[in-house]
């Protein structure tokens, strides 16, 4: 039997919206009145839409470090279902890449508590990734940096069969990252990323920076050794970079 909602673990609440509708949104105008662990879910055939409501435990400094998080979780979810042909990459700090070309990503939103220090009331955590081409778009192929699951080889992959994959392999590591700290996220998070070690360009609002991507720091922030005369180093923090998404589809 087929169902277009999935099957998630008891830590979860699926909630339904009608076709169409913006689960990111959506989470974020209910996140004052709605319990942990809430998915919003949009039924698409061409694609994984959903958004998770998730109470914090660490400070906001910390909580954005969900973003790796989510992105381990996500990457595992799809090599568990993918074929080995497929290959997944991180692009920092939100994009996932399928065999070099993007192919969805995610967006991470913190309550503003005005104190890093103190822990946020709530985040909202959305994953898109496109599975099919978009139908309604006429005029496909026009972006040769994007891609789906189903024409990178992955074509037994359905966004009710990912989602249930992502929400096992997310909370294994939400799981792992309370326990074990930042460490084995990072470490497995740099393992996927592109341009780890390699020279790269980063442009954050008006900023271009170049430099060598050398990892991350603590809170997440993109390590670049720069060289151009300067301090030689560069640090660009992870929250402002999560302000607006890095990636369209």
């Amino acid at each position: 039997m087929t169902t277009n909602e999935p099957l998630l673990p008891p830590a979860y609440r699926l909630a339904p919206l009608a076709v169409g509708a913006d689960p990111f949104g959506s989470a974020l105008a209910s996140a004052d009145s709605t319990e942990d662990g809430t998915v919003f879910w949009s039924a698409r055939p061409d694609r994984l839409d959903c958004a998770i409501l998730l109470h914090p435990e660490l400070p906001a400094a910390k909580a954005w470090l969900l973003a790796y998080v989510a992105l381990v979780g996500l990457g595992d979810a799809i090599g568990a279902l993918a074929p080995p042909v497929v290959g997944v990459e991180f692009g920092w700090p939100d994009r996932l890449l399928v065999n070099g070309a993007l192919a969805g990503g995610i967006r991470l939103s913190t309550a503003d508590g005005g104190d890093p220090a103190s822990i946020p009331p709530w985040q909202v955590l959305g994953i898109t990734v496109a599975i099919l081409g978009d139908p309604r778009n006429p005029s496909p192929g026009l972006r040769p940096d994007t891609t789906t699951l189903h024409d990178e080889s992955a074509v037994e992959i359905g966004p009710v069969s990912l989602a249930e994959s992502f929400s096992r392999h997310f909370l294994a590591w939400v799981h792992r990252w309370q326990e074990d700290g930042f460490a084995p996220v990072c470490d497995t998070w740099l393992a996927r990323a592109a341009g780890y070690r390699q020279s790269v360009d980063w442009r954050l609002n008006d900023i271009t920076v170049s430099g060598r991507f050398m990892g991350l720091d603590d809170e997440g922030g993109l390590l670049l050794a720069v060289a151009d005369g300067s301090s030689g180093n560069r640090t660009l923090p992870l929250a402002p970079a999560l302000a607006v998404p890095t990636w369209t589809l």
